[in-house]
């Protein structure tokens, strides 16, 4: 038997094992992971063909992605695939590094200026969109495979620990990120802000994290949070708004112990009032808000008509405010959303309101793309809580100007109509007609139409869609949130 470093017989096979003898100890010499942006991703190996990811909980105030994308270029790195969970309009020098071959591939959302550019100059391979709970199943099966994952955080201390919860340019939990934390070959976390270890939030663990890119800013305040998420004005969409909270009530959802989704847009945010003052109305308590939080949800938790606050993202300054007192359970994208884990908090939902771009009369619905084909918008959680919801409810208007919204078939497909249960217009409600237990719940007691009547009023009223004569190249997949392509968006001869 040979004898280890600290002078012990040691047997090197026992019965079917074998032993590696002990070979000495070494004390660990910590040393700060703080350094510059550059060095960061040298040391990281930035190479050519590597993927890159992003969140987008900066949102249209970020300068993390563009700082990075020009350092890469100052590198002389090519051929990069970026895997953001979203682009904004702040990201248009982007399309610079798409033209000079920085950037090959993308799989993210590609809101505003960034897709409108693809839509019309395709990138080699087709733009990969995926719902939240797709994307973070995409990487946690190796289906995305992130080389470097760049995490921008308000606030980080020295070993790696970082949040977006505390500091000048806070914007909630980091959300997003964790699973590219957890799977990335490497990881940089990019902050303005150093605090003293150990920081008190930790949205992402230092077990995880290579180095610490301090920057001078990370975004500008104004455009990451934009005061309180503004509630429609609109006559139009108010009464839409109305009449939704109406049909979670004709259907027996508004009741004690209720669950549902919170949104940050103008007609969510109004069938949200609405629902608030049904629940006071009917003396209800219900259990759980879950999704975005907003001062609204933040209003309704603290009048003790919703128990629980279960939030996925933060969407204005009040509401960074409040969960800074601790206020409320934080929830990361795949507790929310993830396809392929035991549990999610959408499993319980009893209803959603969500938007869109147009639905057709086998109820699906298009968010990625306007009716002339450029991609402007991403997916986000509307497959995961259009299929995790009792009751999925589309607000749209019939035609927007000359446009028909309610159409014979949507121009991309974004969540398939099969997880689809109403569609509520200004002019009728449509229940799918595979909820035969849902049109019997409401019927006589809200204005019911069928989806058919509906596109025969917006045709009516604005002619058929116009046809889009498209080439054979595809700028864009959409996919479901188990991986599999729901559909293929081609390229429009201009």
């Amino acid at each position: 038997m040979p004898i280890n470093a600290a002078g012990r017989m040691i047997p090197s096979t026992l019965q079917q094992d074998t032993f590696i003898p002990f070979g000495g100890a070494h004390k660990y010499q910590y040393t700060s992971k703080i350094t510059e942006l550059e060095t960061a991703l040298q040391k990281c190996g930035l190479k050519n063909g590597d993927t890159l990811s992003f969140h987008h909980q900066l949102r249209n105030g970020d300068y993390v992605v563009n700082q990075t994308i020009a350092t890469v270029h100052n590198l002389g790195v090519k051929n990069l695939r970026i895997a953001q969970t979203a682009f904004f309009n702040v990201h248009e020098p982007i399309i610079e590094y798409i033209k000079n071959g920085v950037i090959t591939r993308i799989e993210g959302s590609i809101n505003g200026t960034v897709g409108d550019y693809i839509s019309n100059n395709p990138l080699p391979f087709p733009v990969i969109l995926r719902s939240h709970g797709g994307r973070w199943s995409a990487v946690k099966r190796d289906e995305l495979h992130i080389n470097i994952a760049i995490i921008a955080a308000s606030t980080a201390d020295e070993r790696g620990n970082a949040t977006g919860v505390i500091g000048a340019n806070a914007f909630g939990p980091i959300s997003y990120s964790q699973i590219d934390a957890m799977h990335a070959d490497h990881v940089i976390i990019v902050t303005d802000t150093i605090s003293d270890y150990p920081l008190r939030f930790q949205d992402i663990q230092e077990r995880y994290v290579d180095y610490v890119a301090h920057v001078d800013k990370i975004g500008d305040p104004k455009n990451i949070m934009s005061g309180t998420t503004k509630i429609t004005e609109d006559p139009m969409k108010l009464q839409i708004a109305h009449d939704c909270v109406d049909l979670m009530d004709a259907a027996g959802i508004i009741k004690d112990g209720m669950i549902f989704q919170s949104g940050a847009g103008g007609i969510s945010l109004a069938a949200m009032k609405f629902l608030d003052e049904r629940l006071e109305e009917k003396n209800v308590v219900a259990s759980t808000a879950t999704g975005g939080l907003t001062k609204l949800i933040c209003d309704i938790y603290q009048a003790g008509r919703v128990k629980n606050i279960y939030y996925s993202q933060v969407f204005d300054e009040y509401s960074v405010k409040f969960i800074q007192n601790d206020l409320g359970l934080p929830a990361d994208i795949g507790h929310y959303a993830d396809p392929t884990s035991k549990g999610r908090t959408i499993d319980g939902l009893d209803t959603v309101v969500l938007g869109a771009t147009e639905v057709d009369t086998s109820f699906n619905v298009n968010v990625n793309t306007h009716s002339d084909g450029r991609m402007l918008h991403g997916i986000g959680g509307h497959q995961d809580t259009a299929a995790g919801s009792s009751l999925c409810i589309i607000t749209c208007p019939v035609y927007r100007k000359e446009n028909p919204i309610v159409r014979e078939h949507v121009t991309t497909i974004s969540t398939p109509g099969d997880v689809v249960d109403a569609i509520v217009t200004n002019e009728g409600i449509a229940i799918n007609p595979n909820r035969q237990d849902l049109l019997k719940k409401v019927k006589g007691n809200i204005n019911l139409t069928s989806i058919e009547t509906l596109k025969n009023r917006a045709y009516e009223a604005t002619g058929r869609p116009k046809e889009l004569e498209l080439t054979d190249t595809i700028v864009g997949m959409t996919k479901w949130f188990d991986g599999t392509v729901l559909d293929v968006i081609r390229q429009v001869k201009r």
